[in-house]
C-alpha cells in the first residue's frame, strides 16, 4: 500500500490561498519565455517527469474519487502560467483517455472543471482577522459542498481533512493557558489515538527514524558491535527496515574502502620521482577512469583530499 502523504500545511485552505490567488495573472497571455517552452514537451516546469497520482476505475467502469486523482489534476495545474487552462485540460484529457472508458472520462473531465471551479473559489474566500484555523478548516469545507458530492469530498480530502482537524486541536491545545504542560501531552497522545493507522504511522516514521538515528550513534559511542545494531534497528523500525539499512552499511563500507584504495594509490604517483606533472595527471586521471564510472566520479570528487 502506497503510504499516506502528510500534508504538513493545510494545502486545502491556506496552499489554495496562495496559488490560486494567482488565477487571473495565469489567464493572460504568456510570456515569450513560457511560450518557447512548449517546444519539446508540455510545458518546461514538467520536463523529467513522470506525472504525479494516478486514476483508475472500479469493477463497474465508474471513476475511483480518491486524493490520487486529485494528485494528478494538481500535477497538471502547477503549469498555469506557463500553459493557459484549455492547453492543460485538453493535456490531462489525452493522458486520461489513454486509461478511461469514455463514461470514466466523462467523469474525470467533470470533476476536473469543478475542481478547478473550487480552486478559484479559494482565491476569492477572505479571512476574517482573528479567525483561528478550525474556523477556516470549516469554511474551506463547506465551499467544497458546494462543488462536491459528501463521496467525492471524502474521496477527495478525506484524509487531508482529518490531519488538518488533528491539526487544530492540536494547536489548540498548545495554546491553552490553564493546561499543564503533562496534561497537553496527555490530550495530545489521545488525539494521535485517534488517528487512522496510516496517518498515524506516517506522522510517526520521521520521528521514529530520528529517534533510531539518536540510538545507534549512542551505540557506536560505547562500542556496540554489529548484532547489537541490528537487534537496535529491528525492534524500533522491524526486522526488514534493519536488513535494507544492514544493506546500506555494506555498501557504504565497501564504497569507503574503494575511496581509500583509490587515494592511496593516487598519492604514490604523486610522489613518483620519476613522473612529470603531466605524467602525474594523466595517470590519477587513468586510475581514476579504470576503477570509477563516470557517475561514481562525479560522487568521489566529495571525497577526494584537498588540493
Amino acid at each position: 500500500m502506497r503510504k499516506v502523504r502528510l500534508v504538513l500545511t493545510l494545502t486545502g485552505v491556506c496552499a489554495g490561498l496562495l496559488v490560486w490567488q494567482a488565477w487571473p495573472q495565469a489567464q493572460k497571455p504568456l510570456p515569450a519565455a513560457a511560450q518557447a517552452g512548449r517546444d519539446g514537451g508540455f510545458a518546461a516546469s514538467l520536463r523529467g517527469t513522470l506525472p504525479d497520482g494516478a486514476v483508475k476505475a472500479a469493477a463497474n467502469g465508474q471513476l475511483q474519487v480518491n486524493q490520487e486523482l486529485r494528485r494528478l489534476f494538481d500535477y497538471y495545474l502547477a503549469t498555469l502560467g506557463e500553459r493557459e487552462l484549455p492547453a492543460i485540460r485538453a493535456e490531462l484529457r489525452g493522458y486520461l483517455q489513454r486509461t478511461l472508458s469514455a463514461a470514466a472520462l466523462k467523469q474525470a473531465m467533470d470533476l476536473f472543471d469543478r475542481y478547478v471551479a473550487y480552486r478559484q473559489s479559494l482565491a476569492g474566500m477572505t479571512v476574517a482577522a482573528g479567525s483561528d484555523l478550525a474556523q477556516r478548516l470549516a469554511r474551506a469545507q463547506a465551499a467544497r459542498l458546494q462543488y462536491f458530492s459528501q463521496a467525492e469530498v471524502e474521496g477527495l480530502f478525506g484524509d487531508e481533512d482529518r490531519y488538518d482537524a488533528f491539526t487544530a486541536k492540536r494547536l489548540a491545545i498548545l495554546a491553552d493557558p490553564v493546561l499543564s504542560a503533562a496534561e497537553k501531552q496527555r490530550r495530545i497522545a489521545l488525539l494521535e489515538q485517534q488517528l487512522p493507522p496510516a496517518l498515524r504511522a506516517a506522522r510517526e516514521d520521521p520521528v521514529k527514524h530520528l529517534a533510531l538515528a539518536e540510538a545507534e550513534a549512542e551505540l557506536r559511542k560505547r562500542g556496540g558491535s554489529e548484532q547489537e545494531l541490528y537487534a537496535l534497528r529491528a525492534g524500533m523500525v522491524g526486522q526488514a527496515a534493519a536488513d535494507r539499512l544492514a544493506s546500506l552499511d555494506r555498501e557504504q563500507a565497501a564504497w569507503q574502502q574503494r575511496v581509500a584504495d583509490f587515494n592511496r594509490d593516487a598519492m604514490a604517483i604523486r610522489q613518483n620521482g620519476q613522473l612529470s606533472e603531466p605524467q602525474r595527471q594523466q595517470a590519477i586521471s587513468q586510475l581514476q577512469a579504470q576503477r570509477f564510472s563516470q557517475q561514481e566520479a562525479l560522487r568521489l570528487a566529495a571525497f577526494l583530499p584537498a588540493k
